[in-house]
């Protein structure tokens, strides 16, 4: 019990932002895309080699910060902004666009209010987006 307490004291006088995004990596998504971002069989698709390809277009941005558990997530706004983008950079950098903007506070609040219901279904959309001939 004794330890209990002490670590609720810690919690309550360590916020979650206080960790580097790769700390944060390690605490909130490294559970279902492993330490190298894998796949989790039939649970969650690999980060690499599609998240790069996505942020070619709006929509990918959009999926991006809408994902349940980007949406959910336990810390700030500005620290899940720096962690997805030290994902994209740690992941998917070889596939950024080029003058790639990077993922901003604001988006991430936006996508907060409606996360994806169907991930699976906003995935396949944007990579039929990105697939598509640019005008």
């Amino acid at each position: 019990m004794l330890l209990l307490g002490a670590l609720a004291i810690l919690r309550s006088v360590v916020s979650a932002n206080a960790f580097e995004p790769a700390i944060n990596y390690q605490l909130h998504c490294q559970g279902c895309h492993l330490a190298d971002g894998r796949a989790t069989p039939d649970l969650v698709p690999a980060i690499d080699p599609t998240l790069g390809r996505m942020m070619r277009v709006p929509e990918g941005r959009d999926y991006l910060v809408r994902l349940p558990n980007v949406a959910a997530a336990q810390i700030d706004a500005a620290d899940t902004a720096a962690l997805l983008n030290w994902l994209l950079a740690r992941f998917a950098a070889h596939d950024l666009p080029e003058g790639f903007d990077p993922i901003s506070a604001d988006e991430v609040l936006a996508g907060r209010t409606a996360p994806l219901v169907d991930v699976a279904g906003a995935r396949a959309a944007v990579l039929r987006r990105v697939s598509e001939p640019s005008p």
